[in-house]
């Protein structure tokens, strides 16, 4: 991501809706971490979730100097510059380690960024991935912040099960708007000044009570996809631990 997409994202996470019901979702999957647990951001951005993690020993590494400045900025001190491909910290130190929508950018080597997030991770401990989903919605968008892969969940099950990480839950979510969505992604891609070097993302504020509105159906949908595990969704949320040497255990 350049460091246009970087100031739009800063401008907006803390509010947007589809932000709020992510945050949401991974408080939820952390809530069983006694207060004070570490807790690593790999990819952390601007910082909108750390922000939300002050209960927990929290740090975070992002690639981008841009995005670990606008991170200082807001008062998050506990943040370096760092490649999830060489994570600056000693083996198993961390009670869960996140990943939200990084492993599908083009700078990212999937496997190796996974084999250090799980290095780092304590035996037993929790990794959070949220992924894009599906190359049906491929379009503008994913030029814009540089991703250049959408997955399955059938495809992400065997990728982390490769890592030894046992998967506790799987699932697509942002099911209501997959229709909508397809139909502008295929239309972003056809339209010829969409696809030029310079497009921007399809973050944008929903002002007011639009935005609370969203907020309000994306977690219900949140939690229907995760109630009935639906097969469809724009995303994919996955929660794995890292397994124990002679077999699982928790941490």
């Amino acid at each position: 991501m350049d460091d246009r997409e970087h100031d739009l994202l800063r401008q907006v996470e803390d509010r947007h809706w589809w932000h709020r019901v992510l945050r949401r979702q991974v408080l939820r999957a952390l809530c069983g971490l006694p207060s004070g647990s570490r807790v690593l951001d790999a990819g952390c951005g601007t910082g909108g979730m750390l922000c939300h993690l002050a209960h927990f020993d929290a740090q975070g590494v992002d690639l981008s100097p841009h995005a670990v400045k606008l991170c200082h900025e807001r008062g998050l001190r506990a943040v370096s510059h760092a490649s999830v491909h060489d994570l600056p910290f000693p083996d198993g130190v961390f009670d869960a380690v996140l990943s939200l929508d990084v492993l599908y950018h083009a700078a990212v080597d999937e496997s190796l960024a996974l084999e250090e997030m799980r290095r780092v991770l304590k035996p037993g401990g929790l990794l959070l991935l949220n992924l894009p989903a599906f190359d049906c919605l491929r379009g503008a968008h994913d030029q814009a912040i540089c991703g250049v892969r959408r997955y399955k969940p059938c495809h992400v099950r065997p990728l982390l099960e490769s890592h030894s990480l046992h998967i506790e839950m799987i699932h697509p979510w942002n099911a209501w708007l997959f229709l909508p969505l397809l139909l502008w992604r295929h239309w972003s891609r056809v339209m010829p000044a969409k696809n030029q070097p310079g497009s921007s993302s399809d973050l944008r504020m929903n002002l007011g009570r639009l935005n609370d509105l969203l907020f309000r159906a994306g977690a219900i949908d949140a939690w229907f996809c995760r109630q009935f595990a639906l097969p469809f969704g724009t995303s994919i949320f996955a929660v794995a631990r890292r397994i124990q040497p002679g077999g699982l255990s928790r941490a």
